[in-house]
């Protein structure tokens, strides 16, 4: 009778078939309930955001970066399968948020939704349209990633809440000394000129009370604009007769105006900071930070 039946009918056998496959796949992608035990998996986008997870968890659960190569621009990041495959195994996922990373929410949703999303722009800072995207570099941001995680974590796993919490003032501690060490900097710096190519470090520049000479500039290289004539003639002036006290350079970024600004400052004895978008190879965050305003003491003495 079966074989009566494909050979009668093998488009109904085909479709059969497949129809079998399909509800396999869809058993297979549907997620078991969240489990109170065992380890936790946290992903997050951008390599930095991993490391207060790394310290809260400690040996209870794995932390895993995307992107965690400094020659990786997270604008222009294309998820793999593999990368999929890891969010669906997360328990938590973490991205930066105001369009840096949007791929890793479209990641989260098409899990059905089970793995949890921490948003640092939507749910921490609340950042309106068009604020800057590099919140890594106000220092009271990564403060308050570190309590929420905390408090995330404990709620996955509640017999290890205390840990959680005993893990995370620990890194409070060390976070605390960049704010520190940006304090005693703005003592110095306060109302000093600066001009930068990004507003990369701006945060930073911002809490130092410094003057940014070039906000308009800057934003038109941010969106892919080309500056305007009057801007860059102003800053050529500017770096030829040292009315700034430093220029600002994302080194990861290079062209033949940026690299005329270099030159020109270079010339003129101008200070040059040169910071980085993305995490060096060999750093963490809290060295990366510490040694970036380290070098910015050093050069603006």
């Amino acid at each position: 009778m079966v074989k009566k039946l494909i050979k009668q009918w093998p488009w109904l056998v085909a479709l059969l078939s497949l129809s079998l496959l399909l509800t396999a796949c869809g058993r297979t992608a549907t997620k078991e309930p969240m489990k109170t035990t065992g380890k936790i998996h946290f992903v997050t986008s951008l390599d930095f955001y991993g490391d207060p997870a790394r310290a809260i968890l400690g040996d209870a659960g794995t932390v895993t970066s995307l992107i965690n190569s400094p020659s990786v621009d997270p604008h222009d990041y294309s998820p793999t399968t593999n990368d999929a495959k890891i969010v669906a195994r997360a328990d938590l996922a973490l991205m930066n948020g105001a369009g840096y990373d949007s791929w890793l929410a479209k990641l989260v949703k098409a899990d059905n939704e089970q793995t949890q999303l921490i948003d640092v722009a939507a749910d921490i800072v609340k950042l309106p349209d068009g604020g800057n995207e590099h919140l890594w570099y106000d220092f009271s941001v990564m403060p308050q990633v570190t309590k929420l995680l905390v408090k995330r974590f404990s709620a996955l796993r509640p017999a290890q809440a205390a840990t959680f919490k005993r893990n995370g003032q620990k890194y409070l501690a060390r976070l605390a000394k960049l704010q520190e060490q940006e304090k005693e900097l703005r003592q110095t710096l306060s109302g000093q000129k600066v001009m930068i190519t990004e507003p990369v470090f701006n945060y930073v520049l911002t809490n130092l009370k410094m003057t940014i000479v070039n906000e308009s500039f800057a934003l038109d290289i941010e969106e892919g604009a080309d500056p305007k004539p009057a801007d860059i003639q102003r800053m050529q002036d500017q770096l030829d007769h040292r009315e700034v006290s430093c220029l600002v350079v994302n080194k990861q970024v290079t062209s033949a105006l940026v690299t005329d600004l270099i030159k020109r400052a270079e010339r003129h004895q101008v200070p040059i900071l040169r910071v980085t978008e993305t995490l060096p190879q060999g750093k963490n965050y809290l060295s990366w930070m510490t040694s970036q305003l380290q070098a910015f003491a050093t050069i603006t003495k």
